[in-house]
């Protein structure tokens, strides 16, 4: 009797652990509904700034980085709040903070390269350092690529020889092939949006013959897209992972119920507006004119060079073509006043060919709801036109904006 109940018992033991491993045939992770994980806004910069794919995860638990130190094999750089260093059978990078945040990430060079072959590289480095968040019952995790925020899926593994087929109205960012820690990064338009393309094992893409270099380490192919998801021939889903933004940037003064918590997250995160290195957001700063027409300028796509003259004399020449109601053109005086609601009003006006007197400014900010007033009485002395402008409240007039469609100067 003794020893079927311990043969009953391991084979139960057996039977769990068998539950416990999973299935990499098919490496289709799935992540729950839109987990919020808030992170500080300084480890948030390090992942936008350095990283390519990142999957991530938060166990919510404080980590000894003295420990922890150990399983790395090398350090690149470690404060009290956070630790960056290179896990083992990798050449990719682990960020991990001092609550319980990690991240595993390739760099912005490699982009969207991740070991096609075996799954996901960077999810196994992450089960490995968060196991028991990994494996609970939520199994909470996700996967963005910071350097094409827009993509939504990324697909990967073909076999060489397979046809796959990509959906009407899919765009590509990326398109490349990995052998393990090797990444090369092919032209997108070798591919055919809405039509059955061809990938050859003998080296070729739709008859197009790739390099040597190419061909000698061909094994898995990439797919970062956006609108839809190849479809290949031999099996849709196989190592399909939706590309979402669950991290929130935190700061010590945005409550999670603050009016423009969503707004302020939009902004750090396209990287309109940094934070402070204290930690702080400072909703409620006011703005001079120069830092309004250094935001404006970034959100309409312009790409600084070499600074020269004031620190925002090249937003104000970028914007000189357009006849924008600013006053510091010429004049630094004018830039380092604190700009209002009212002047916002008109240079958005403007900005979009539409007239831009003080009560045609306003009425355009209601007509396009970008503003419903201060009470929602949608009047002129309801707008405030005087009245200062804050960082929270610019925040929420170029969302607003992006949400209207209106992205580019007219």
């Amino acid at each position: 009797m003794k020893k079927f109940i311990t043969s009953l018992f391991l084979s139960s033991l057996l039977f769990s652990l068998v539950l416990l491993v999973p299935d990499f045939s098919s490496a289709r992770e799935n992540v729950t509904e839109k987990p919020e994980w808030e992170v500080p806004a300084e480890i948030y910069n390090i992942l936008r700034e350095r990283a390519g794919m990142t999957v991530y995860t938060h166990t919510h638990k404080p980590v000894d980085f003295n420990n922890m130190k150990y399983g790395f094999t090398k350090i690149y750089e470690q404060t009290p709040n956070y630790i960056i260093a290179r896990p083992h059978n990798t050449k990719d990078y682990m960020l991990v903070s001092k609550d319980g945040f990690y991240a595993a990430y390739t760099s912005k060079e490699k982009g969207a390269a991740v070991d096609a072959e075996n799954g996901s590289m960077l999810w196994r480095t992450l089960r490995n350092y968060a196991f028991e968040d990994i494996w609970d019952e939520d199994n909470q995790y996700g996967y963005f690529h910071f350097g094409q925020p827009k993509a939504t899926d990324l697909v990967g593994d073909v076999f060489l020889n397979e046809d796959f087929l990509i959906p009407e109205g899919t765009t590509v960012y990326e398109f490349a092939v990995s052998d393990f820690d090797w990444y090369k990064q092919l032209p997108v338009d070798l591919l055919k949006v809405g039509e059955t393309n061809v990938f050859s094992g003998w080296g070729s893409v739709n008859g197009v013959e790739l390099d040597e270099e190419a061909r000698y380490h061909m094994r898995g192919v990439l797919f970062l897209t956006s609108g839809g998801t190849p479809k290949l021939s031999y099996d849709p889903d196989r190592l399909h992972w939706k590309l979402e933004n669950l991290l929130y940037p935190a700061f010590i003064d945005v409550r999670k119920d603050h009016w423009a918590r969503e707004n302020i997250t939009w902004a750090f995160r396209t990287g309109l507006i940094q934070g402070f290195p204290d930690g702080r957001f400072q909703p409620l700063s006011l703005l001079k004119e120069s830092d309004f027409t250094v935001i404006a300028a970034k959100y309409f796509g312009f790409k600084p060079g070499a600074a020269y003259g004031h620190r925002a004399q090249q937003y104000y020449d970028f914007f000189k073509p357009y006849n924008l109601p600013l006053k510091g053109y010429t004049n630094d005086t004018a830039k380092n006043a604190i700009v209002t609601r009212g002047q916002l009003a008109q240079v958005i006006a403007a900005s979009q060919g539409a007239a831009y007197g003080p009560y045609s400014a306003v009425g355009f900010m209601y007509k396009n709801n970008l503003s419903s007033g201060t009470t929602g009485a949608k009047t002129f002395e309801d707008y405030h036109f005087n009245e200062p402008l804050t960082r929270a409240q610019i925040s929420a007039f170029f969302q607003r904006m992006e949400a209207a469609g209106m992205t580019t100067l007219k």
